[in-house]
Formats: structure tokens, sequence, C-alpha cells
């Protein structure tokens, strides 16, 4: 292995060490301010009232996870850093959150939406592609999925506290062709919206139960 895909190797296996250190400080560092509102709202327009909800990296549920619950919502919500769950569960103790790496959840039921804003893309390339599986054992005909990506196949190290932080994202044709091989239909793509801090935000739904093993 060269010492570049080692490096990279290396920071894709970090993430959660990261996350772990400057959980908090980031939490307080990203505020309440709801730059998310307009796709989360886009998200909920196709789920029914007091909907389940699985969050994928939840976080301490101060921004996305506060504004599901008020708008009537119970939320599942699984983290890879105990600091993160344990700040979930101060806020919103009658919730249920689950300190678990995303990549191996089996909860062995399905939820109304799901949701992996801001922590999908941290996985490697391979894992991304596993996690549609996973998407599609916790989906119902009908379940929504959110998630957020970068615009083209490739890796990217970004920066937390001084700390490499590493992003991955497949092509979109590929994203296209797992959603279709689990059944979910695009509702809705925008890259880099100006209008949500420059995001990439695929909003999809699921009709047709195949794909799975």
């Amino acid at each position: 292995m060269s010492k570049g895909l080692a490096d990279q190797e290396h920071l894709a296996k970090n993430i959660i060490e990261i996350y772990r250190k400057h959980g908090p400080a980031w939490t307080a560092l990203r505020g309440k301010f709801l730059y998310e509102k307009d796709w989360l709202d886009k998200f909920l327009a196709l789920l029914p009232k007091r909907a389940s909800i699985l969050d994928l990296g939840c976080g301490a549920a101060t921004t996305l996870g506060t504004y599901l619950i008020a708008q009537g919502h119970n939320l599942t919500g699984i983290d890879s850093a105990e600091c993160m769950i344990e700040m979930a569960q101060q806020n919103f103790p009658q919730h249920i959150w689950l300190h678990q790496d995303m990549r191996s959840i089996e909860l062995h039921q399905t939820f109304d939406g799901i949701l992996a804003w801001d922590s999908f893309f941290h996985l490697t390339p391979a894992d991304q592609e596993t996690m549609f599986g996973r998407f599609a054992r916790h989906a119902k005909v009908g379940t929504v999925l959110m998630f957020t990506s970068g615009t083209s196949h490739g890796e990217a190290i970004g920066d937390m506290f001084g700390d490499a932080l590493y992003h991955a994202s497949l092509a979109p044709d590929e994203y296209e062709g797992l959603l279709n091989h689990y059944g979910f239909e695009v509702i809705n793509r925008v890259a880099e919206d100006a209008n949500c801090a420059g995001h990439t935000v695929w909003l999809a739904q699921r009709f047709e139960i195949r794909g799975e093993e």
C-alpha cells in the first residue's frame, strides 16, 4: 500500500476518535442556527404524523434532532461518539439514543424516515456502498431517506480544531444505481446547494422492496 493510501485509511479510521475528542466543542461552535430547515421540511412533508425517524450520526441533537422532535416525531439516534449520545440523552431523555457505529447497526425494525446528514460522508467509498443495504433493512415501502454527499467520486480532507477530518463520496450515478437497486427513487437532489451552506443533498423514497439479501 502506498503512503498516500495508508494515510487516507488512517484518517478514515480516526473519524470516531476525532468526534470523541472534539464533540462538545464542535456542538458549541455549530450553534443552533438551522440552515438545513428547507431540506428538513421537504423530508418531513413525505412522512406521516408522529413518524419514526432513524438519525444516523445524530450528534447531540441540538439542531436537526431538536427540530424533528419539535414537529412531533419520534427519534432513534445513532452515534459512534459516546459524548454525543450522552448529550442527546440529556437533551431529550424521552427519545432513544444508541451508542453504535452506523456501519454495523442491526436494529431489526423499520422506520418511516432515515436521516444521515453530515455523517454518512465520513465513511469510505466502500463503506458507503455497504450502507445502502443497511438503509434498506431499516426501510419499508414509503420510507424516506435523506443524506449528504460530495459531488463526485473521491476523498477529501477537512479540518476540525486542527485535526484532519476525512470525507469521501461516490459519484452521482453510483448513488443513483445503489438507490435503484434497493427500490428507492430520487425525489430531489441538489449539488452544492447555495441555500444550505453548499451541501449536496439527496432525498429519496422507497417504493419497492428489492435488493435485500
